[in-house]
């Protein structure tokens, strides 16, 4: 027979069980091999060993959900904590360090095509994450791209 504190315990774990999974975190899905082949693994940053693995990106990201959800439980019914989500703010701005030589080259490509090194490192940076841009205005008069070769 249950108790009324148990039923309680259950409540409680129930109203917790939704408030955490109400919440945003953070998931990362990437593609893994190990040798015998590909697949995908979707994991909660927050949540230490909280992932799982699937046939394709939306499979990992689908079954997540419920491993989150068994994650979060059976903390609650431990009694451990739960992370909350991490909350990101970006301004925008990064300050990044680089080889010399690097930025030489970055700089020269830059002047060559007649764009800042911000709006070149920009560019270049959203063209390899898949980011969409827009051409980038060039500082002087318009014409074809100067070829900036190494010295």
């Amino acid at each position: 027979m249950e108790t009324k504190q148990g039923r309680k315990l259950k409540q409680n774990i129930r109203m917790d069980l939704a408030y955490y999974m109400s919440l945003p975190y953070n998931i990362i899905v990437e593609q893994w091999d190990d040798g015998d082949g590909t697949y995908w693994v979707a994991r909660v940053v927050e949540l230490p060993h909280c992932l799982i693995h699937g046939s394709s990106p939306e499979e990992a990201v689908r079954e997540i959900q419920e491993v989150k959800r068994d994650w979060i439980r059976s903390n609650l019914e431990r009694g451990l904590t739960i992370p909350e989500p991490i909350s990101h703010k970006y301004s925008g701005q990064i300050r990044l360090r680089i080889p010399p030589a690097l930025h030489k080259l970055l700089s020269n490509r830059s002047e060559a095509e007649e764009i800042s090194l911000n709006q070149y490192m920009n560019t270049a940076l959203a063209l390899v994450v898949g980011y969409p841009v827009k051409p980038p205005k060039r500082k002087g008069k318009p014409g074809p791209p100067k070829v900036a070769l190494p010295c």
